[in-house]
């Protein structure tokens, strides 16, 4: 809107200049005094408020222009994108106009100088001087006919008036007395009778008789004449004679040959002003030029100030900024090509953003830890599980993350990796210095194309624990292969000896009592033997879940029934949400992961008064698992004890055989889901988790 303001203003100021100058161009070229001449005072005031309008339009544009071009250096000065373009511009405009209106004003300004010496030359001043002598020589002969008339007139007084008048070419004649009043005369002399008069008393009365006919000149050109009548001292001739029509063209002449003697004595004026109207003229088609190189310059400058602007905007990173502005020809097209590629550009970032943002949605999500590092081995990236494992917020440099001996490891394994471009490495990592336990990792380092190196460490506790789980299921299946194999024997063996000794009775009843005694010892280890082979193959030989959607409460109502006698006293909170979606499960297996969890909980608060179990559910991981946490006030699991309670025949208790809990990994590990352990601050918590039935 500003561009086209500015423009439209631009277009009119360059009309107004044109108007100007053609204003300035007629009123030199045409004689236009008829038309511009005042003939009232209210018309001498138009004309000079006209003036006045002019000379202050034009003070405006200069002041307009002045500010333009002082407007045009400050931009230039201050390097503002289109200021040097836009000044070589109008530079060029001037230059362009300036050497040609220099070229005609130097060429008109001699041809009036010339044309004015000319006009005031010398053939045109003998003109004049030829015609005044010719006026002169007119003139006298003129005055020699009338007095010679006069004479003839004086002489012989006629009868007949009015026939001499004619013959003497007199307009009127009378004879008067020596004051003037007419005694006779023709038939047109009243209209003379003042005239003749006039000179009567003039010439005087007392003229001799003698005295030359005296003439006057009247304005019209034409004569009155007077003689006295010889031998009559009363008596006076009086003649009218008519000025010729020569006369009254030499008359005419000598008017002009004033006008331009006045002319030569003006004609410095006239050169001056006709050197100022060509200056002014100049001036006008100066502002001309300069208002075109501005108009022109505008027109390619402004798109090119407003891409240059969009650029920065774009590069600042508004890509909703367009370019809108009026443009012409190519420039009108470059800035629809710019819009397009800016619409682009935004739809390229977005879809870079999308992609990113899903990219560290992925590395958010992963339980690896990926962290990314520059050529300066500084940390560019980590992600939520590298901050996990290692127990940190945020890291500048490997120093922040490792510790020293992982930390020599890590640069042998960068190194190698910068020259064959990836490595992996399985190594025991210090990430938690608070315990001091080293957590088995798999560290790959790859090199990336645009330079650096991303270190993918996938914490391996969770596989050592399943190849551990997995071998004491093999030992347990072996042993238990290997034990129940001679049982049977042994006990058939011992319940043989228990008859042959009740049927024989020459043994001593001493000796009876001792070898019954034994045998029943041998046959409740075997029994023994028997239930702890049977646990070894429940390790072993877990029957593969039936996996159905079941809601979880109905299934802790009914577990908890179990335990009423035995609570003794516990305070049992529940906290499943009501809306809680069924879980993919198999009811048998989760009720003995729950019946092991709640007998850990009841054996590690015994002794205390202050018996609390608290049981809860919540969805987790964008609702996809349901987190059951089985949490107690007893004396806890210690830290050093957290990775092995899932492990085969590790017990805190003395009468446990340390299977339970790994049956329970079994069976959650079976569900697909997850199970841990961690402190509360006063006790343990027992966190699984397991996936929520889809279709709910």
């Amino acid at each position: 809107m500003g561009a086209s303001f500015g423009s439209t203003r631009l277009q009119l100021a360059g009309l107004a200049v044109l108007v100007l100058a053609l204003a300035v161009f007629v009123q030199a070229a045409f004689n236009l005094e008829s038309f511009l001449s005042p003939a009232n005072p209210d018309q001498f005031v138009l004309f000079f408020t006209l003036s006045t309008i002019i000379f202050l339009v034009l003070l405006v544009f200069a002041f307009v222009l002045a500010r333009s071009l002082f407007k045009l250096v400050m931009d230039r000065r201050s390097e503002k994108p289109g200021a040097r373009f836009k000044t070589r511009l109008v530079t060029s405009m001037i230059l362009l106009t300036l050497i040609p209106a220099i070229a005609l004003f130097a060429f008109a300004f001699g041809l009036v100088n010339r044309s004015i010496d000319k006009w005031f030359s010398g053939p045109a001043t003998r003109v004049f001087e030829t015609a005044a002598r010719i006026d002169g020589a007119w003139r006298a002969d003129f005055e020699r006919a009338a007095v010679g008339a006069l004479r003839e007139a004086a002489s012989e007084l006629p009868d007949d008036l009015d026939r001499t008048a004619g013959n003497l070419r007199m307009e009127a004649v009378a004879v008067t007395d020596g004051n003037g009043a007419i005694i006779r005369s023709s038939s047109e002399a009243a209209a003379f009778a003042a005239a003749f008069r006039n000179a009567v008393l003039q010439s005087g009365p007392d003229a001799s008789a003698d005295a030359a006919p005296r003439l006057l000149s009247r304005p019209d050109g034409s004569l009155i004449g007077i003689a006295r009548v010889p031998a009559d001292d009363v008596r006076f001739i009086a003649a009218a004679f008519p000025g010729p029509d020569r006369l009254a063209l030499l008359e005419s002449i000598a008017d002009e040959r004033i006008n331009y003697e006045g002319l030569i004595e003006e004609r410095t004026f006239y050169r001056d002003t006709y050197v100022q109207i060509l200056a002014l003229m100049t001036i006008l088609v100066l502002f001309a030029a300069v208002w075109t190189g501005l108009f022109l310059a505008k027109r390619m400058t402004v798109p090119i100030e407003a891409l240059s602007s969009a650029t920065r905007e774009i590069s600042a990173g508004n890509l909703d900024h367009r370019v809108k502005v009026d443009a012409d020809d190519e420039l009108e097209m470059l800035v629809g090509l710019f819009n397009d590629m800016a619409g682009r550009l935004q739809v390229t970032t977005a879809q870079l953003d999308d992609r990113r943002r899903y990219t560290e949605t992925i590395l958010e999500s992963i339980p690896t830890g990926v962290i990314s590092i520059d050529d300066d081995d500084r940390v560019t990236k980590i992600n939520g599980a590298a901050r996990t494992m290692f127990a940190i917020e945020g890291a500048d440099t490997l120093r922040d993350i490792f510790d020293r001996d992982d930390l020599d490891a890590i640069e042998e394994l960068l190194r190698i990796c910068r020259q064959e471009g990836a490595t992996t490495r399985e190594m025991t990592l210090a990430a938690d210095p608070a315990s001091g336990q080293g957590v088995p990792s798999a560290v790959l380092a790859s090199r990336l194309s645009t330079g650096g190196v991303v270190l993918v460490v996938e914490d391996l506790t969770e596989v050592a624990k399943a190849q551990k789980a997995t071998a004491w299921r093999e030992a347990a299946r072996r042993l238990a292969h290997e034990i129940k194999n001679p049982l049977t024997p042994i006990q058939l063996s011992a319940e043989r000896i228990a008859r042959h000794v009740d049927r024989t009775r020459e043994i001593d009843p001493r000796t009876a009592a001792i070898v019954r005694e034994c045998v029943e010892s041998i046959a409740g280890e075997v029994d023994s033997l028997k239930a702890l082979v049977n646990e070894f193959g429940r390790v072993a030989r877990l029957p593969s879940p039936s996996l159905e959607p079941t809601p979880l409460a109905p299934l802790l109502e009914r577990t908890l029934a179990l335990y009423e006698d035995r609570f003794d006293g516990t305070r049992v909170v529940t906290e499943i949400p009501e809306d809680l979606p069924p879980l993919m499960m198999d009811t048998q297996q989760i009720k003995r992961v729950l019946t092991n969890l709640i007998d850990n909980a009841l054996d590690a608060m015994s002794g205390r008064t202050d018996k609390e179990l608290r049981i809860g559910c919540e969805l987790v991981r964008d609702d996809t698992m349901a987190r059951l946490t089985v949490s107690d006030n007893g004396h806890g699991v210690a830290p050093e004890d957290a990775d092995r309670v899932f492990a085969p025949y590790f017990s805190t208790r003395k009468d446990g055989t340390g299977l339970g809990l790994a049956i329970a990994s079994r069976i959650v590990s079976d569900h697909g889901g997850y199970i841990g352990t961690e402190s509360n601050g006063r006790g343990a918590r027992f966190i699984v988790e397991l996936p929520v039935c889809r279709e709910s």
